[in-house]
Order: C-alpha cells, then structure tokens, then sequence
C-alpha cells in the first residue's frame, strides 16, 4: 500500500465506523438481533457483532501513524512518552470506572420479559468487550511507560 493510498482507506473506514453506528442506532433490538445471528453465521463478527472495537483500534492507529508522519520527523522524547502513556491509563482507569457502574445497573434491572432480557443481555455482552479493552489500554500504557524508564525509548 502505498503512503498516498493510506489518508483514502482511513478516510474510508472512518465513515463505516459513522455509518455502522448511525445504522445501529436506528435498529430495533430484534432487528439487530437478526444481523448478530447474520454475521455470527458468516464468521465476521469479532468481540461485538459489528467489530467496532477492532475497527476503532485500527482506524486510532492509523490515526496516530499519519499524525507522526506528518509531524514533518519530530521524535517524542522520553518524558513525552511516559506522559502519553500516563493520560491514556487514566482515561482507561476512568472508563473502567464508569463501566463497572454500568455492570451495576444491570444488575439492578430484573426483565419481565424475553426481549428486554435479551437487550440487557446485549449491553452486559458490549460493556464487558468495553470493560476488556479498557483493561488492555491500561496495561499496554503502563508497558510503554516501564519500557521508557528502562530505555527502550529516546
């Protein structure tokens, strides 16, 4: 692939991603059901039936690779490493935080029914996939901070 191809297919996954999550949001729970079980058969659902985190991990790396490209050569130094690691696992720590609310919340709900049974279902099953991601943020940040205190790093 070439560098010129590069900015055009993250322009391209950037709108799926909006046009996947526009299209879930106007789905019923029983229509999205029905594309779970879809994808599900075809083997291309990942952690969620959308594979939005799969999708978001790359279109962020993509995003971070052509920002550094463009930075025109400028190194991050060490401290600016560890400072970059540092934020991203606060904000994992945070997101683990609000989701472990969410979990309490679900708790909390006792469906009356198959349908909303199936709905609280679906959200326990994305905040869990959202719960897992924000534990590996954290630890891959933590890595990239003990890696520049080690030297593995300018």
């Amino acid at each position: 692939m070439s560098a010129a191809t590069a900015p055009a297919l993250l322009t391209e996954l950037q709108h799926a991603h909006a046009i996947i999550k526009t299209m879930l949001g106007a789905l019923t729970i029983q229509q999205k059901s029905k594309v779970h079980e879809q994808l599900a058969a075809a083997g291309v659902s990942g952690e969620g039936m959308t594979r939005a985190n799969e999708r978001l991990a790359v279109i962020e790396a993509a995003t971070a690779q052509a920002q550094l490209a463009s930075a025109s050569g400028q190194v991050l130094g060490g401290g600016a490493i560890r400072q970059y690691a540092g934020d991203i696992s606060a904000h994992a720590a945070r997101l683990e935080i609000l989701l472990l609310e969410v979990f309490d919340k679900l708790d909390g709900i006792k469906p009356q029914d198959q349908a909303t049974r199936s709905a609280v279902d679906a959200v326990e099953c994305f905040t869990t996939c959202a719960m897992r991601n924000g534990v590996l943020m954290r630890e891959a940040a933590d890595q990239i901070a003990a890696l520049v205190v080690e030297g593995g790093a300018p």
